[in-house]
Protein backbone atom coordinates (compact mmCIF):
# COMPACT_ATOMS: atom_id res chain seq x y z
CA UNK A 1 0.00 0.00 0.00
CA UNK A 2 1.60 3.40 -0.97
CA UNK A 3 2.34 6.23 1.78
CA UNK A 4 -0.25 8.56 2.51
CA UNK A 5 1.63 11.75 1.11
CA UNK A 6 3.50 13.90 3.53
CA UNK A 7 2.45 17.50 4.54
CA UNK A 8 4.13 20.58 4.09
CA UNK A 9 6.01 21.62 7.54
CA UNK A 10 4.60 24.09 9.52
CA UNK A 11 7.39 27.22 8.16
CA UNK A 12 9.79 27.93 11.36
CA UNK A 13 10.23 31.89 10.70
CA UNK A 14 8.04 34.57 8.86
CA UNK A 15 10.49 34.51 5.39
CA UNK A 16 9.65 30.95 5.34
CA UNK A 17 6.17 31.41 5.71
CA UNK A 18 6.12 34.19 3.28
CA UNK A 19 8.46 32.22 0.67
CA UNK A 20 5.97 28.55 1.00
CA UNK A 21 2.74 31.72 0.49
CA UNK A 22 4.37 32.17 -2.37
CA UNK A 23 5.03 29.37 -4.02
CA UNK A 24 1.59 27.82 -3.21
CA UNK A 25 2.51 25.75 -0.48
CA UNK A 26 0.95 27.15 2.77
CA UNK A 27 -3.33 27.86 2.76
CA UNK A 28 -3.59 29.93 6.48
CA UNK A 29 -2.16 31.53 9.00
CA UNK A 30 -4.52 30.47 11.82
CA UNK A 31 -2.51 28.71 14.40
CA UNK A 32 0.94 29.73 13.81
CA UNK A 33 3.83 29.02 16.04
CA UNK A 34 5.54 31.89 14.46
CA UNK A 35 5.09 34.66 17.20
CA UNK A 36 5.27 37.82 15.04
CA UNK A 37 2.19 40.06 13.95
CA UNK A 38 -0.01 39.78 11.67
CA UNK A 39 -2.05 42.10 9.29
CA UNK A 40 -5.24 42.23 7.29
CA UNK A 41 -4.26 43.21 3.85
CA UNK A 42 -6.90 45.67 1.40
CA UNK A 43 -5.50 47.45 -0.97
CA UNK A 44 -7.66 50.15 -2.89
CA UNK A 45 -7.14 52.40 -6.22
CA UNK A 46 -5.29 55.54 -5.13
CA UNK A 47 -8.30 57.80 -5.19
CA UNK A 48 -10.05 56.27 -2.44
CA UNK A 49 -6.81 56.38 0.13
CA UNK A 50 -7.02 59.51 1.44
CA UNK A 51 -10.65 58.74 2.67
CA UNK A 52 -9.89 55.06 3.61
CA UNK A 53 -7.16 56.66 6.27
CA UNK A 54 -9.43 58.74 7.34
CA UNK A 55 -12.13 55.79 7.89
CA UNK A 56 -9.14 54.06 10.15
CA UNK A 57 -8.86 57.07 12.05
CA UNK A 58 -12.68 57.39 12.89
CA UNK A 59 -12.31 53.76 14.07
CA UNK A 60 -9.12 53.05 15.03
CA UNK A 61 -10.35 49.39 17.28
CA UNK A 62 -11.74 47.66 14.17
CA UNK A 63 -9.23 49.45 12.18
CA UNK A 64 -6.51 49.65 13.44
CA UNK A 65 -4.02 51.11 10.54
CA UNK A 66 -0.45 49.87 10.62
CA UNK A 67 1.19 50.90 7.62
CA UNK A 68 0.31 52.10 3.99
CA UNK A 69 2.32 52.03 0.63
CA UNK A 70 3.03 54.48 -2.31
CA UNK A 71 1.39 54.05 -5.19
CA UNK A 72 2.25 50.95 -7.02
CA UNK A 73 4.64 49.69 -3.95
CA UNK A 74 3.68 45.92 -2.79
CA UNK A 75 6.96 46.43 -0.02
CA UNK A 76 6.66 47.18 3.89
CA UNK A 77 9.13 48.00 6.32
CA UNK A 78 7.04 45.38 8.30
CA UNK A 79 9.07 43.01 6.36
CA UNK A 80 11.72 44.06 4.37
CA UNK A 81 11.91 41.70 0.85
CA UNK A 82 8.02 40.66 0.97
CA UNK A 83 5.60 41.24 -1.62
CA UNK A 84 2.44 42.01 -0.52
CA UNK A 85 0.90 40.88 -4.19
CA UNK A 86 2.68 37.29 -3.62
CA UNK A 87 3.61 36.59 -0.10
CA UNK A 88 -0.36 36.12 1.52
CA UNK A 89 -1.85 32.59 1.38
CA UNK A 90 -5.07 33.29 -0.75
CA UNK A 91 -6.21 36.93 -1.66
CA UNK A 92 -9.87 38.05 -2.88
CA UNK A 93 -9.84 40.27 -5.66
CA UNK A 94 -12.73 42.22 -6.90
CA UNK A 95 -14.12 44.69 -9.65
CA UNK A 96 -16.86 47.36 -8.62
CA UNK A 97 -17.76 45.61 -5.57
CA UNK A 98 -18.11 42.22 -6.91
CA UNK A 99 -16.31 39.00 -6.60
CA UNK A 100 -14.48 38.20 -9.25
CA UNK A 101 -15.08 34.14 -9.25
CA UNK A 102 -11.82 32.28 -9.00
CA UNK A 103 -12.36 29.46 -6.78
CA UNK A 104 -12.09 29.82 -3.06
CA UNK A 105 -8.70 32.66 -3.52
CA UNK A 106 -6.29 33.65 -5.43
CA UNK A 107 -3.03 32.49 -4.75
CA UNK A 108 -0.85 35.68 -6.66
CA UNK A 109 -2.74 39.19 -7.14
CA UNK A 110 0.15 40.36 -9.18
CA UNK A 111 -1.50 41.29 -12.07
CA UNK A 112 -4.30 43.23 -10.50
CA UNK A 113 -2.02 45.08 -8.54
CA UNK A 114 -1.66 48.23 -10.51
CA UNK A 115 0.60 51.17 -10.50
CA UNK A 116 -2.47 52.94 -8.92
CA UNK A 117 -3.26 50.77 -6.32
CA UNK A 118 -2.37 51.81 -2.46
CA UNK A 119 -2.03 48.51 0.27
CA UNK A 120 -3.20 48.79 3.58
CA UNK A 121 -2.17 46.82 6.59
CA UNK A 122 -4.23 46.74 9.20
CA UNK A 123 -3.63 44.82 12.73
CA UNK A 124 -5.44 41.69 13.62
CA UNK A 125 -6.17 39.89 16.35
CA UNK A 126 -4.12 36.97 15.17
CA UNK A 127 -1.19 38.54 16.93
CA UNK A 128 -2.32 37.84 20.17
CA UNK A 129 -3.41 35.09 20.25
CA UNK A 130 0.16 34.00 20.63
CA UNK A 131 -0.02 35.80 24.34
CA UNK A 132 -3.66 34.29 25.17
CA UNK A 133 -2.02 30.58 24.17
CA UNK A 134 1.09 31.09 26.33
CA UNK A 135 -1.46 32.49 29.24
CA UNK A 136 -3.20 29.01 29.33
CA UNK A 137 -6.12 30.58 27.47
CA UNK A 138 -5.65 29.33 23.88
CA UNK A 139 -8.38 29.98 21.53
CA UNK A 140 -10.94 26.95 21.24
CA UNK A 141 -10.94 27.30 17.07
CA UNK A 142 -6.65 27.07 17.16
CA UNK A 143 -7.55 23.69 19.13
CA UNK A 144 -9.82 21.94 16.56
CA UNK A 145 -8.25 19.31 14.16
CA UNK A 146 -7.93 20.54 11.67
CA UNK A 147 -7.80 24.23 12.73
CA UNK A 148 -11.26 26.53 11.95
CA UNK A 149 -10.70 30.05 11.19
CA UNK A 150 -12.07 32.09 14.22
CA UNK A 151 -15.60 32.65 13.70
CA UNK A 152 -16.45 36.24 12.63
CA UNK A 153 -19.69 38.36 12.57
CA UNK A 154 -21.51 40.91 11.22
CA UNK A 155 -23.22 43.19 14.10
CA UNK A 156 -25.27 46.17 13.76
CA UNK A 157 -23.17 48.63 14.99
CA UNK A 158 -22.82 51.25 12.39
CA UNK A 159 -19.00 52.79 11.96
CA UNK A 160 -17.88 56.68 11.87
CA UNK A 161 -18.07 57.02 8.29
CA UNK A 162 -15.52 58.57 5.99
CA UNK A 163 -15.46 60.02 2.53
CA UNK A 164 -17.00 57.37 -0.28
CA UNK A 165 -16.79 54.75 3.13
CA UNK A 166 -20.63 55.25 4.41
CA UNK A 167 -22.31 52.28 4.99
CA UNK A 168 -20.15 49.88 6.57
CA UNK A 169 -20.59 47.54 9.94
CA UNK A 170 -18.46 47.06 13.16
CA UNK A 171 -17.33 43.03 12.44
CA UNK A 172 -16.53 41.13 15.59
CA UNK A 173 -14.25 37.82 15.70
CA UNK A 174 -15.68 35.66 18.26
CA UNK A 175 -13.54 33.19 20.78
CA UNK A 176 -15.37 31.21 23.68
CA UNK A 177 -14.07 31.34 27.36
CA UNK A 178 -15.81 30.60 30.64
CA UNK A 179 -16.87 33.34 32.24
CA UNK A 180 -14.11 33.22 35.38
CA UNK A 181 -11.72 33.68 32.92
CA UNK A 182 -13.03 36.76 30.56
CA UNK A 183 -11.10 39.59 33.09
CA UNK A 184 -8.00 38.09 32.27
CA UNK A 185 -8.39 37.60 28.80
CA UNK A 186 -9.26 41.40 28.69
CA UNK A 187 -6.27 42.11 30.55
CA UNK A 188 -4.30 40.30 28.29
CA UNK A 189 -5.60 41.58 24.74
CA UNK A 190 -6.13 44.92 26.16
CA UNK A 191 -2.01 45.22 25.91
CA UNK A 192 -2.31 44.77 22.38
CA UNK A 193 -3.87 48.06 21.18
CA UNK A 194 -2.95 47.87 17.51
CA UNK A 195 -4.37 44.36 16.91
CA UNK A 196 -7.92 45.50 18.36
CA UNK A 197 -7.33 45.41 21.79
CA UNK A 198 -9.80 43.91 24.48
CA UNK A 199 -13.13 42.88 23.57
CA UNK A 200 -15.89 45.44 22.74
CA UNK A 201 -18.10 43.02 24.30
CA UNK A 202 -18.38 39.50 26.08
CA UNK A 203 -21.18 37.17 27.49
CA UNK A 204 -24.78 37.22 26.24
CA UNK A 205 -25.59 40.23 27.31
CA UNK A 206 -23.11 41.77 24.95
CA UNK A 207 -24.15 39.41 21.48
CA UNK A 208 -27.23 41.57 22.56
CA UNK A 209 -25.63 44.63 22.29
CA UNK A 210 -23.74 43.98 19.23
CA UNK A 211 -27.44 42.53 17.35
CA UNK A 212 -26.14 38.76 17.21
CA UNK A 213 -27.15 37.00 19.81
CA UNK A 214 -29.52 35.19 17.16
CA UNK A 215 -26.94 34.42 15.09
CA UNK A 216 -24.34 33.79 17.57
CA UNK A 217 -26.50 30.69 19.31
CA UNK A 218 -27.43 29.20 16.12
CA UNK A 219 -23.75 29.60 15.08
CA UNK A 220 -24.60 31.37 11.91
CA UNK A 221 -21.30 33.03 11.14
CA UNK A 222 -20.40 35.93 8.66
CA UNK A 223 -17.16 34.95 7.71
CA UNK A 224 -14.39 32.29 9.23
CA UNK A 225 -15.39 28.96 10.34
CA UNK A 226 -18.40 28.50 13.85
CA UNK A 227 -16.80 26.38 16.81
CA UNK A 228 -19.24 26.06 19.72
CA UNK A 229 -19.85 27.63 23.05
CA UNK A 230 -20.28 25.01 25.82
CA UNK A 231 -22.33 26.30 28.34
CA UNK A 232 -22.14 23.27 30.75
CA UNK A 233 -19.00 24.28 31.36
CA UNK A 234 -19.53 28.60 31.93
CA UNK A 235 -18.10 29.14 28.57
CA UNK A 236 -19.29 32.95 27.24
CA UNK A 237 -18.72 34.59 23.68
CA UNK A 238 -15.63 37.03 23.49
CA UNK A 239 -15.71 39.59 21.00
CA UNK A 240 -13.10 41.40 19.43
CA UNK A 241 -12.76 44.13 16.79
CA UNK A 242 -12.01 42.44 13.72
CA UNK A 243 -9.98 43.54 10.54
CA UNK A 244 -12.51 42.39 8.33
CA UNK A 245 -14.43 45.27 9.19
CA UNK A 246 -12.82 47.39 6.70
CA UNK A 247 -13.64 45.01 3.85
CA UNK A 248 -17.25 44.88 4.57
CA UNK A 249 -16.88 48.65 4.29
CA UNK A 250 -15.41 49.00 1.04
CA UNK A 251 -17.67 46.13 -0.57
CA UNK A 252 -20.50 48.33 0.80
CA UNK A 253 -19.48 51.68 -0.24
CA UNK A 254 -19.90 50.72 -4.38
CA UNK A 255 -16.81 52.76 -5.56
CA UNK A 256 -15.08 51.57 -8.72
CA UNK A 257 -12.44 49.84 -9.90
CA UNK A 258 -10.29 46.54 -8.77
CA UNK A 259 -10.18 46.15 -4.83
CA UNK A 260 -7.11 43.59 -3.36
CA UNK A 261 -8.47 42.16 0.26
CA UNK A 262 -6.92 38.88 2.16
CA UNK A 263 -9.11 36.45 2.64
CA UNK A 264 -10.00 35.84 5.74
CA UNK A 265 -7.72 33.39 8.11
CA UNK A 266 -5.32 34.14 5.20
CA UNK A 267 -3.15 37.22 7.20
CA UNK A 268 -0.20 38.69 6.19
CA UNK A 269 2.91 37.64 8.93
CA UNK A 270 5.47 40.35 9.51
CA UNK A 271 9.00 40.06 11.17
CA UNK A 272 7.41 42.65 13.77
CA UNK A 273 7.77 40.43 17.02
CA UNK A 274 4.18 40.10 18.74
CA UNK A 275 6.22 41.65 22.18
CA UNK A 276 7.26 44.45 20.32
CA UNK A 277 3.50 45.37 20.02
CA UNK A 278 2.36 44.78 23.98
CA UNK A 279 1.82 48.01 26.11
CA UNK A 280 3.25 46.62 29.63
CA UNK A 281 1.55 47.64 32.88
CA UNK A 282 -2.21 48.13 31.24
CA UNK A 283 -4.50 47.27 33.92
CA UNK A 284 -8.81 46.28 34.39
Amino acid sequence: MPSPPLLPPKPLTPHDLRLACRNGTYSTTTSLTIPTVQCNLLVLPSRYAPSFTQLCARNPVSCPLLHSTLPGSKTTPLAPGANLATDLPKYNVYKDGKLLAEGDGIASVEKYWTEDHVGFLIGCSFSFEWRLAAAGFPPKHTLCVPVRCVPMFRTGVPLSPAGEFTGGCLVVSMRAYKEEDVAEVRRITRAFRRQHGEPVAWGWDGARMLGIEGKVREGLVDFGEWVGIDGEVGEVPVFWGCGVTPQVAVMESGIEGVVISHVPGCMFVTDVPVEDEEVSGLKL
